[in-house]
């Protein structure tokens, strides 16, 4: 349902009134009138001696008229093409539909947005109004959700709000994009069988003040399980993936069998962005060959960029990375994964993920001055527990949130504004990426060594430990708040959190 605001304006006639009468002349004692006064005699002026008049100062300039923001390329992506001719308005069309694609010399069923895995990257600015005429060719229900963006909730893509997109049906999203980063788009029907069937894009949301780069690269690391048909096996039928989600044998960078092939030179800079959008893998990534440095996370740029060899990102984590090309050679970029030997041991395999040609130039590369990022301090107003869990029940095992199991009730009510400090406790040995819609949070303290800087929508929780945050409920609304290994939600880990809003 839409809801149009109208502006009724009122218009007022102001009506001239005439001026006071003058003073009326005083009547004396013996009856005659006060005599006007002498008017005084004006008063000689001397002459002033002639003098240059001086000269009127120039006028103001106009200011120049700003420079439109024209939207980067991403090469070797599909990007939606904005069909409104306002530049503060981003309006494209997405069709959901089934479509058979080649994936490491095997025709894939898939379903996929516009007919591309992954789907077409959708980019906007700050404070641009978004519009995406969708429309559903699957033969089943859909939404969608934009992953990280804090829009309203009737446009987060949550069935328990919105009724999802029936067969056939269409919506139109409409949403302004508040701030700056790296984000993508999912379905949140039936979402473990319907993201790993290929239905995702990513989504960049530019900051007009960033500095301009070499090139702009948007990677998408998923990956698929198939049979030697290629054909996905049956969902939830096996007890790992009931307990560990759905990992894949074939891994994907951006929508093919690894490694992608990049050109680029010596002396560039360029900005890659990365989005984890397996059903349930957490990728460690081992990056060579070139200087990289994390920029951003999942709320954008962070205050205190670092240089990074080793990444490691939970299902729907972020990265934003700076890489420098000092000299020619190969940047690689290896997804460092676990795997069994010919003996049955468990060793790490180093599969290249997307590998960098770097011609040489002999150019050297120009420093990159990235504008500052305020930290705010924020007093903490409440202090919470979440606890993740699990239970055999009689339909099996159920994956649990505070003990309740894919709970109707929000488990959280907060005023817009508060602040909250969690501490989840993870009370089984399996990990959980914790994903929070609509709302920003900071991890105060995580048991691994790798970094979480920045503002965050998705954190891994590992087995039997313990993360803190700190979360900011400044968007009103109801908002899911999950595991985003996507079996475990389906299985029951998926409840609601409602910020009432301020009065």
């Amino acid at each position: 349902m839409k809801r149009t605001l109208v502006a009724l304006t009122t218009v007022l006639a102001l009506a001239a009134c005439d001026g006071e009468p003058s003073q009326p002349p005083l009547l004396l004692p013996d009856g005659s009138v006060e005599p006007e006064p002498e008017p005084e005699p004006e008063q000689q002026m001397e002459p002033e001696p002639d003098s240059e008049p001086e000269p009127a100062p120039d006028p103001e300039p106009d200011p120049e008229p700003a420079e439109p923001f024209e939207m980067p390329e991403f090469p070797g992506m599909v990007v939606a093409v904005d069909l409104n001719p306002d530049p503060d308005i981003v309006e494209v069309e997405l069709i959901a539909g089934g479509n058979t694609l080649e994936i490491g010399g095997m025709r894939v069923p898939v379903r996929v947005y516009d007919n591309v895995l992954p789907g077409p990257l959708i980019q906007a600015k700050v404070g641009d109004e978004v519009i995406v005429r969708f429309q559903n060719k699957l033969s089943e229900p859909t939404t969608i959700h934009w992953h990280g963006l804090r829009v309203s909730d009737e446009m987060d893509g949550n069935p328990r709000i919105v009724d999802p997109v029936q067969a056939s049906e269409t919506f139109e999203y409409r949403f302004v994009v508040p701030e700056a980063g790296s984000f993508w788009y999912h379905p949140h029907v039936r979402a473990n069988e319907q993201i790993e069937q290929g239905l995702y894009g990513p989504l960049v949301v530019h900051d007009p003040a960033d500095p301009p780069v070499d090139a702009e690269r948007y990677f998408v690391i998923d990956d698929i399980l198939l049979d030697n048909n290629g054909r996905p096996p049956a969902y939830l039928a096996s007890h790992p993936e009931v307990m560990h989600g759905r990992h894949g044998n074939v891994l994907l960078a951006n929508g093919q069998v690894p490694p992608m092939a990049i050109e680029t030179a010596e002396g560039r800079v360029e900005r890659w962005r990365l989005v984890n959008t397996a059903n349930a893998r957490t990728f460690t990534l081992a990056l060579s060959g070139a200087r990289f440095k994390v920029i951003g996370t999942d709320g954008g740029r962070i205050a205190e960029p670092y240089e990074a060899q080793v990444l490691r990102m939970a299902v729907g984590e972020r990265f934003d990375l700076e890489v420098t090309f000092d000299e020619p050679g190969d940047a690689v970029v290896e997804a460092l994964v676990p795997t069994l030997n010919d003996a049955g041991d468990v060793v790490t395999a180093r599969i290249p993920m997307y590998e960098a040609t770097i011609a040489g130039t002999g150019e050297a590369p120009r420093a990159i001055e990235w504008p500052a990022v305020e930290v705010p301090e924020r007093a903490v107003d409440r202090e919470e527990e979440m606890t993740f869990n699990a239970f055999n029940g009689p339909a099996g095992v159920r994956w649990v949130i505070n003990g309740l199991d894919d709970p109707q009730e929000p488990i959280y009510t907060f005023d817009e504004g508060e602040t909250v400090r969690f501490s989840i406790r993870n009370m089984q040995g399996q990990e959980h990426p914790f994903h929070l819609h609509g709302q920003w949070f900071r991890v105060l303290s995580h048991p691994d060594p790798y970094p979480v800087p920045g503002l965050k929508d998705s954190v891994l929780v590992p087995g039997n430990a313990t993360v803190e945050i700190e979360a900011y409920f400044d968007n009103p609304g109801r908002w899911m708040a999950h595991c985003h290994i996507l079996e475990h939600a389906e299985l029951g880990m998926m409840s609601e959190i409602v910020v009432r809003p301020a009065e």
